[in-house]
C-alpha cells in the first residue's frame, strides 16, 4: 500500500512520498504542483533569535544610551549571549548540515535540520523576549520604541533572505526527484547587492553590501551618522561610529560580528599610537576566534574630515 507522509513546518508543508520501485530506501522531497514547481515553500526558520538582540557597539549608537545604561545594557548583553551560547553553536552547526545537503539536493535531509532549528529558535526566542521584557528596567520608553524598530527591521530583513531561499529549497527538490546530487557538482553563487542597512548611509557609488553564495562582501564603512554628519572630528569618536556601522550592516545582511573573516581599516595619517585606538573600538571583534585584520595608513578615505574607513568579509548564514 502506497504511503504519502506530511510534515508541517510552520504553514509550509512538504510531502514525502515514497521512491519509485527498485529505488534505494528513504524518501524524496518535494511533490510536483501543478505550475511545474515544486509547490511546498522554503520552511520559515528561526533568524533574529539565532542572531540575537542589539549588540551593545550598536545599542550605544542607535538607542542613545548615557554611560550608566550602557553599562547595564552590555551586562545584560553579555550574560545573555554567554547563557544562550551552546544553543547558538548547536543552531550555527544546524544551519551548516542544513545547506550541505540542499547543495547535494537531499530535501528530505536538510528538513531534518531545519525541524532541529525550529526546536533551537523557540527556546531562544522565549529567552530573547525575557531580555527585551528586562530592558524597560533600562530603557526609556522612547529608547524602547527605537529598540523595537530596530527588530522591526531585522524581521523584514529575515524575511527577504527567506524568499531567496525559496529557490534553493525548490531546486534541492528537482535534484532529489530527478536523479539525486550530482556527483562533483556545486551549488552555482549568485551575487546579490543587498538593500542599504536602516540608520547607515549608503555609499556614493557601488552597493553597501554585496551576497555571493553564503559569503558578505560590505564597503568600507565611515565614522558618519544616519544624516551622513561625521561622528566628531578626532579617530576615537569616528572608530567607534564606523564599527557601529559595520554592525549594522551585518546584521542586516544576517551576520554578526562573529561571522566576520577579514577586515581592512584604512586610517588617514596613521601612527602607531592609533593602533591602540582602533583595538578599543574594535572590542566586539576581537574575540577569540578573531577575524585576519589589516591595517592600512592612507592619506585619504574619500571625503574630507573623514579619519578611517573600515570593510569586511563575513560568512553569511
Amino acid at each position: 500500500m502506497k504511503t504519502t507522509l506530511v510534515y508541517s513546518f510552520l504553514g509550509a508543508t512538504l510531502l514525502l512520498v515514497p521512491h519509485a520501485a527498485g529505488a534505494q530506501g528513504g524518501y524524496r522531497g518535494g511533490t510536483l504542483g501543478p505550475a511545474g514547481r515544486y509547490g511546498p515553500s522554503a520552511p520559515k526558520l528561526p533568524s533574529v533569535e539565532l542572531a540575537g538582540p542589539l549588540d551593545t557597539a550598536l545599542a550605544r549608537t542607535l538607542l542613545r544610551l548615557n554611560d550608566d545604561q550602557a553599562r547595564r545594557y552590555a551586562q545584560a548583553y553579555d550574560s545573555f549571549m554567554v547563557a544562550t551560547r551552546p544553543q547558538r553553536d548547536s543552531a550555527v552547526g544546524a544551519i551548516a548540515k542544513m545547506n550541505e545537503k540542499l547543495d547535494d539536493g537531499d530535501r528530505a535531509a536538510a528538513m531534518f535540520y531545519a525541524e532541529r532549528l525550529q526546536d533551537l529558535g523557540k527556546y531562544l526566542r522565549d529567552r530573547q523576549d525575557r531580555f527585551e521584557s528586562d530592558l524597560r528596567r533600562v530603557l526609556t520608553g522612547d529608547q524602547m520604541k527605537a529598540y523595537k524598530k530596530w527588530k522591526e527591521g531585522e524581521e523584514q530583513t529575515a524575511e527577504r533572505k527567506r524568499r531567496e531561499d525559496e529557490l534553493r529549497w525548490q531546486e534541492a527538490g528537482i535534484r532529489g526527484e530527478f536523479g539525486g546530487p550530482r556527483v562533483g557538482a556545486t551549488a552555482p553563487e549568485i551575487k546579490t547587492a543587498l538593500p542599504a542597512a536602516t540608520g547607515v548611509v549608503a555609499p556614493p557609488l557601488g552597493a553597501q553590501s554585496v551576497r555571493v553564495g553564503r559569503t558578505l562582501y560590505i564597503a568600507g564603512q565611515l565614522g558618519v551618522d544616519s544624516t551622513n554628519t561625521l561622528a566628531g572630528s578626532d579617530l576615537r569618536a569616528q572608530a567607534a561610529r564606523a564599527f557601529a556601522n559595520l554592525a549594522a550592516v551585518l546584521q542586516a545582511a544576517g551576520a554578526s560580528p562573529r561571522d566576520v573573516t577579514a577586515l581592512t581599516i584604512y586610517v588617514v595619517n596613521y601612527r602607531p599610537a592609533d593602533l591602540e585606538t582602533i583595538r578599543d573600538a574594535a572590542g566586539a571583534y576581537l574575540t577569540a576566534n578573531a577575524p585576519i585584520i589589516t591595517v592600512l595608513g592612507v592619506q585619504s578615505v574619500g571625503r574630507d574630515g573623514a579619519l578611517i574607513s573600515i570593510g569586511a568579509t563575513a560568512t553569511g548564514r
